[in-house]
């Protein structure tokens, strides 16, 4: 495998970072993952832009995430792939050895550290039916800048830990009686003819691509949902760029809806398979630079 690090294509084996750097040893920094299909990577704008706003939270100078798109291309190009994840992970930077590394407020002259590398995904069509899985309801005790996509995932991990024992593969959030999210995505829910997503203004929610994809094109609305809804819901949803959607058949081992066991609902289905379609109105290829 080919990666990106600091600007420069290497082998895998080859790459390397100082175990100084921040991202290291502090969780410092954002990260992005984006699909490539046919060679076209889906809402590749919308993703960078994201990036340069985790920049800006953090206040992590030196790095501008328009720079990552010939990169992108050239990731694929280097692994001679098509249909991909691409992941791009930029930390604040390595400001030395010692006591330095530590220091919670960095050196205003540290150069970020970029890595990246594509992996193969399956054609984007394959998601066009729903995969359909069991979620557990639990707390979410993730930090409360969600709207970062910032490299600490620990309280995901956690999350996924904690399904897995409950039997499940997946989780769906709650925080002050509300619903938050996924372990890794944006949460979906039907209620009679309304669907809905949480809102992530004053939230701690990260705004997903696809989430922005069904909002403005799948004419999905925003508004909470209380964990006492979220139970009796008709259909629940996951939602993300390498999930694109999932439908939860059974949360907290009741099943959910009415569809049947272990089947995805009515709603599911179809946006399952219009976000395929409207995926591809977004994605974006060397040749439209």
């Amino acid at each position: 495998m080919r990666v990106h690090l600091n600007g420069t294509l290497v082998d895998a084996a080859d790459a390397q970072v100082s175990v100084f750097d921040r991202g290291f040893l502090l969780a410092d920094g954002v990260y992005e993952g984006l699909r490539a299909e046919q060679g076209r990577v889906v809402a590749l704008t919308q993703h960078l832009e994201r990036m340069n706003a985790g920049f800006d939270a953090l206040r992590i100078r030196g790095c501008d995430a328009a720079a990552l798109r010939e990169p992108t291309f050239e990731l694929l190009r280097a692994n001679g792939l098509r249909d991909a994840f691409i992941y791009w992970h930029v930390t604040r930077g390595t400001p030395g050895h010692g006591p330095v590394a530590r220091r919670r407020v960095p050196p205003d002259d540290l150069v970020p550290t970029v890595f990246g590398f594509a992996s193969p995904l399956p054609q984007l069509e394959s998601y066009a039916t729903p995969r359909t899985v069991s979620a557990e309801l639990l707390e979410d005790s993730r930090w409360l800048r969600g709207q970062i996509k910032a490299v600490s995932l620990l309280g995901s991990v956690v999350a996924a830990i904690e399904a897995s024992e409950a039997g499940c593969e997946e989780a769906v959030l709650h925080r002050d009686g509300l619903v938050t999210e996924g372990i890794t995505t944006n949460v979906v829910a039907v209620f009679g003819g309304e669907v809905v997503t949480p809102p992530t203004r004053g939230a701690s929610l990260l705004p997903g691509v696809t989430r922005a994809l069904l909002l403005r094109d799948l004419g999905v609305d925003e508004r909470p949902i209380s964990v006492e809804e979220i139970e009796v819901a008709d259909e629940i949803m996951l939602i993300g760029t390498v999930t694109v959607l999932i439908s939860v058949v059974a949360l907290g081992g009741q099943p959910v809806g009415s569809t049947g066991p272990g089947k995805p609902g009515p709603v599911a289905c179809r946006l399952a398979r219009q976000l395929v379609d409207v995926s591809m109105k977004y994605a974006e290829g060397p040749a439209d630079e």
